[in-house]
């Protein structure tokens, strides 16, 4: 028996040796397996336990105005997202969001119940519409925190600064033309956590700096971009107009100080607007000057010297037959008139005779050496070049038409900057509008100097001109134009519009223009004004005309401008019209009522002026302006913008950076 039991203890211990050889040898594999084949895996998920990846968000560069004003910035926001098949309650999630208006709740439902996997809610939220919503705490409804771009002084110059996408690149505009400078790279910081997952303060391991984008300063003046917005929208309403440009250069240094495009785009809302409200014609749109173009032709037969200012032309009475037979006329009959009498009342047939003195060839250098059928390099993007065939694809009366501002197209920074050329001496400038870039640490560096392009005419022709179009303004069609105590150089320009499907003009469209510089002296400003389709009185010279005298007069009575430094008296107070004080300070609303002689008295408590009496516009004996001052809130549009705009001038002054 002992033998027997001897033998089964013996079969025992080999089954318990052989469990435990395998034992050892599948712990033995499972150990290798972890520690060779799978250690790279393991390990990461033993640092992921604690350790922690925080991402450090950088920030867009601003834009900002030649004051300082913000024109982008970026600010905090918050996206939802949401995993469907987690949801439990979609109807109270989406009750959440309604909040947000817009039939947001309807969509979110819809999201919620469609189907898919993985959905986002809202995107870029901010702090007050979440404010509005309260706590969004659902099961499968997540959040994060991300940047927006806002834009403070909303549609001001919303074409030209343009707009970015939902991920902040940009999309149209500076913020398109110089995303690269402005765009931000995202950091991030790994850390130790303990076992509830918190930070564990002074435990680093890898920090990767968030790298924030440069901040550009325009050369633009935000301040002088509001007056000359509010003064097209101003000539819009008078005329009946389809819309309206504007454009407002220094001649010296080629500085863009303005570039308006009316109606506005408001960059907050871009999802909601139209490509053609978003379009800054003042560049991407070539039109036909008609007469403000005719400059260009007196400029070249007075530097060829093929015509002097005493220089007679017959008019032929109003009607003048072209080589094909088509017949030119004046708005007026005219007999024999001098060489600057020809551009003071617009003859067309006076203007044709001296062109007709130059060769063609001739003629389409001096239009190219001016800067038309070119880009003008502005870096900003879909700039147009114009229209303008070449010499030998003329017609027999393409000299003739041209000449007078026809069979051309020229867009409103191009003929700006033309008559920049003869304010500055006959030199043409390149456009600016970048001053410099502000680093993360707040210094400033300069981008560039003055670019001259050419010089297009002597400075004895350049002199020549400018008187020539003093006259136009003090004598001619341009009188609506002119300006008390300021000598005011310009020209009037009507042209008819192309129709729609090119089979010619459209009888019933029309541009009405005005181009100009102040002081005709000594120019600091050139002005381009154009109404597109006015209905009601659609000449240049009686609606593009008033309204530049409207923005250069505003501009040089602004503190420290040319009609405040010469204390230039101003008009009776019988013959101005009440200004429009909403929106302005206490201290700036009595500046600008007293540069008018009118006293103001101030009622309630606020910021601002909210209200007044008698009404912005009206004329005769107005006693005094009697102004109740309230808080910002309750004002919108135009005034709200006015009174952040306003604010800043008496203490900051107009010089640039």
């Amino acid at each position: 028996m002992a033998r027997k039991g001897d033998i089964m203890a013996m079969g025992r211990l080999r089954w318990v040796i052989v469990f435990g050889a395998l034992a050892w040898l599948s712990l033995s594999a499972r150990l290798i397996q972890i520690q060779v084949y799978k250690h790279e895996e393991y390990s990461n998920r033993a640092r992921g336990q604690y350790q922690r990846r925080v991402e450090l968000k950088a920030s867009r560069g601003r834009v900002l105005d030649r004051r300082g004003n913000d024109l982008a910035v970026d600010i905090q926001a918050t996206s939802f997202y949401a995993y469907p098949d987690q949801v439990q309650k979609p109807a109270r999630v989406a009750a959440q969001f309604a909040a947000l208006g817009g039939g947001r709740a309807e969509s979110v439902e819809r999201q919620l119940r469609g189907g898919k996997s993985f959905v986002y809610l809202a995107r870029q939220v901010v702090d007050t519409d979440i404010n509005r919503m309260g706590d969004v705490n659902y099961a499968g409804v997540f959040q994060y925190a991300e940047t927006r771009r806002q834009y403070p002084l909303g549609g001001l110059a919303g074409q030209l600064i343009g707009h970015t996408n939902l991920d902040n690149q940009g999309s149209e505009g500076v913020e398109r033309a110089f995303d690269a400078m402005l765009r931000e790279r995202d950091g991030s910081l790994l850390g130790y956590v303990d076992a509830r997952g918190k930070q564990v303060p002074g435990r680093q391991r890898q920090r990767e700096e968030p790298e924030h984008g440069r901040s550009i300063v325009l050369t633009l003046d935000a301040v002088y971009q509001g007056i000359i917005e509010e003064e097209l929208q101003r000539a819009i309403d008078g005329s009946q107009a389809e819309g309206a440009l504007g454009v407002i250069l220094d001649p010296r240094s080629g500085e863009i100080l303005a570039m308006a495009n009316l109606p506005l785009f408001d960059p907050n809302q871009s999802a909601h607007s139209s490509p053609d409200i978003r379009r800054n014609r003042a560049i991407t749109d070539a039109y036909e000057p008609g007469s403000t173009f005719k400059v260009i032709a007196a400029a070249a037969v007075l530097e060829d010297e093929l015509a002097g200012l005493d220089d007679r032309v017959f008019c032929e009475r109003g009607e003048l037959e072209l080589a094909n037979g088509e017949v030119i006329r004046d708005i007026q009959p005219y007999g024999e008139l001098l060489f600057s009498q020809v551009l003071e009342k617009s003859s067309n047939i006076g203007l044709i005779k001296f062109a007709r003195r130059l060769s063609r060839p001739r003629f389409y250098e001096y239009i190219r050496s001016f800067g038309f059928a070119t880009r003008t390099g502005i870096e900003l993007p879909a700039e147009n070049s114009g229209l303008l065939q070449e010499v030998d694809q003329w017609s027999e009366r393409s000299l003739e038409t041209i000449a007078i501002g026809q069979e051309i197209g020229v867009t409103a920074l191009q003929l700006a900057l033309a008559y920049g050329a003869i304010a500055n001496g006959g030199v043409l400038m390149a456009p600016k509008l970048v001053a410099g870039t502000v680093d993360e640490d707040g210094h400033f560096e300069g981008r560039g100097t003055p670019q001259k392009v050419r010089r297009v005419v002597r400075r004895e022709i350049a002199a020549t001109l400018s008187e020539v179009l003093a006259g136009v303004v003090a004598n001619g069609t341009g009188q609506r134009a002119r300006i008390a105590g300021v000598a005011v150089a310009g020209k009037t320009g009507t042209a008819q519009r192309a129709a729609a499907d090119g089979s010619g003009y459209d009888p019933d469209a029309s541009i009405a223009s005005f181009a100009g510089f102040l002081p005709a002296e000594d120019p600091q400003y050139v002005c381009v004004v154009i109404v597109e389709n006015p209905q009601i009185d659609g000449w240049g010279g009686h609606v593009a005309a008033p309204a530049f005298r409207r923005v250069m007069e505003r501009i040089l009575r602004l503190p420290g401008g040319i009609l405040v430094e010469r204390a230039v008296r101003p008009p009776s107070v019988a013959s101005l019209a009440v200004p429009d004080l909403r929106g302005m300070t206490r201290s700036v609303a009595i500046f600008q009522a007293e540069m008018r002689g009118l006293p103001v008295v101030f009622s309630g408590e606020g910021e601002v002026v909210v209200s007044q009496s008698p009404e912005p516009g009206m004329r005769g004996r107005i006693k005094r302006i009697e102004c109740k001052l309230g808080s910002r809130e309750v004002l919108g549009g135009w005034e709200l913008r006015q009174a952040r705009l306003m604010e800043q001038i008496p203490e900051r002054g107009t010089n640039g950076i």
